[in-house]
């Protein structure tokens, strides 16, 4: 409990830094703890349940709650995840040890902690923030450790079952990317259950579907009450913008950024094996077998998406990457009991130790020089300075959503549309777009420039000509030229 709090607690305002998508984030918390309204702030009008918003509700309004309770801000935010965390952990050690035992539980936990030299592969790194992944990944093994012991049982348990289908569905609503995949799994072990294992039957698998629907639809109802009809299809027709792109957007550009982030990572030298162990294991037609098969179709599922049809982000990896470490731990503990390289002049404890020692040293260290010696990129300089330089009814051009958690200025930001065409630009080697955006309709006072706009380069034309009023470290706020100026 001790390490827990600490890897999640300890400087916890400085690493990770916050940035773009938790901004989104942390600002419709915000704004819902405030005024009441889902949805992203912006000086031309609130966003109703903008597109952009890929975090559900389980955690925004858990986030809201805490901003009403305690006030709002950045820590407070992030203490949110807490429990979330604590969930999926215990969860994951859970199933390992379902799955291999204690020894492999305890290892697959450590492994778990340490994470990747990828930072959006790392489950420490990712519960730090107030991002959808590792709720997410919470709730879907919850479900799957509920569905596992019910349909284990001499008669059908419906209770746990419709429970299992209540997370399932919760976890769907948390995080849109396991939305996507979460069907998609359930629909592929239904079908080797059918052809292959013969163990929970067609049943076991409808209740919680319906259950787990049921829940995805009720939010989206939820949202055409609250947006009306005519908005909610504008709201899907940007969203399937974007499905287009991030989700299923067939380009050679994406496969070689989903390769770079496997090397990056290793996963291929540490992650891969597990998981190739878990599938023999898998081929096995007993219980634990069966088991083996449910537990792996999120990682796979989830890394065939990621590989093939996303545009490559690491951190869509991260689903994958956080589950390995239960089959890693599984090969290794399988390793020590002889089930591999049964030669007997192997010294097998020394050998796991020197390989369990050289990973933590590799993955782990990156981790460990940000939080021992965290680089500062001036995000708090810049938030009191616009709280006591910077008028109230200034306008600021940013697109730096983590500022609009509680910034007193009104500040506007581009648009959903205009996040997936540089997306297209920069991800996808699309042309750089050009008159799609055009900041001077919001005659703001000042442009904030920080980490995402630098990315981008949406700002540097106009930059090129305005006045740096104050710097703090990566964050640059200007005033426009006076002819451009409100």
């Amino acid at each position: 409990m001790a390490v827990f709090l600490w890897l999640m607690l300890f400087r916890q305002t400085l690493y990770p830094h916050p940035w773009f998508d938790e901004g989104l984030n942390i600002s419709t918390a915000a704004m819902l703890a405030r005024d009441g309204v889902y949805a992203l702030p912006d000086s031309a009008g609130l966003r109703l349940i903008d597109p952009a918003i890929q975090t559900g509700p389980t955690v925004l309004g858990a986030t809201a709650l805490i901003f009403k309770l305690f006030g709002t801000g950045l820590l407070q935010a992030r203490l949110v995840m807490l429990p979330f965390t604590a969930l999926a952990i215990v969860s994951i050690a859970l199933l390992a040890r379902r799955l291999g035992g204690n020894k492999a539980a305890a290892l697959a936990v450590l492994l778990l902690l340490v994470g990747s030299q990828e930072p959006y592969l790392s489950f420490v790194f990712m519960a730090r923030q107030v991002l959808g992944e590792v709720p997410a990944i919470g709730f879907y093994l919850l479900a799957l450790l509920l569905w596992l012991w019910a349909v284990a049982q001499p008669k059908r348990h419906w209770l746990a079952l419709a429970l299992s289908g209540l997370a399932w569905g919760v976890a769907m609503i948390t995080k849109s990317q396991v939305m996507l995949l979460t069907p998609v799994c359930l629909g592929a072990l239904a079908l080797l259950d059918g052809l292959y294992y013969r163990r929970a039957g067609w049943l076991a698998f409808i209740l919680p579907g319906a259950v787990a629907v049921s829940c995805v639809a009720g939010w989206y109802a939820f949202q055409i009450a609250v947006l009306g009809l005519e908005q909610f299809q504008e709201n899907s027709r940007v969203l399937r913008e974007g499905f287009l792109l991030h989700i299923v957007g067939l380009n050679p550009a994406h496969w070689l950024n989903a390769a770079h982030s496997v090397w990056r990572s290793g996963f291929w030298l540490w992650g891969l094996p597990g998981l190739l162990w878990g599938m023999a294991q898998a081929r096995q037609r007993t219980a634990l077998g069966f088991a083996h098969a449910a537990a792996l179709a999120l990682p796979i599922v989830g890394f065939i998406w990621f590989a093939l049809f996303s545009v490559g982000w690491s951190r869509y990896a991260f689903y994958t990457a956080a589950l390995a470490p239960i089959w890693v731990a599984g090969l290794a503990v399988d390793f020590l009991r002889g089930g591999l390289l049964s030669h007997r002049r192997l010294n097998k404890p020394l050998l796991l130790t020197i390989a369990l020692g050289l990973y933590i040293a590799f993955h782990g260290w990156p981790m460990a020089k940000e939080l021992l010696a965290p680089n500062d990129i001036g995000y708090e300089d810049m938030r009191r300075y616009l709280a006591t330089q910077v008028p109230a009814d200034a306008v600021i051009e940013s697109w730096e959503w983590e500022f609009s958690l509680d910034a007193r200025q009104p500040i506007h930001h581009p648009t959903t549309p205009v996040t997936n065409a540089y997306t297209n630009y920069l991800m996808s080697g699309h042309p750089r777009p050009v008159g799609l955006y055009d900041y001077q309709q919001a005659n703001p006072d000042y442009i904030l420039s920080g980490p995402f706009a630098q990315w981008t380069g949406i700002y540097d034309p106009e930059l090129k000509d305005a006045r740096l009023v104050a710097r703090f470290g990566l964050y640059y706020l200007y005033q426009p030229r006076p002819s451009n100026a409100r």
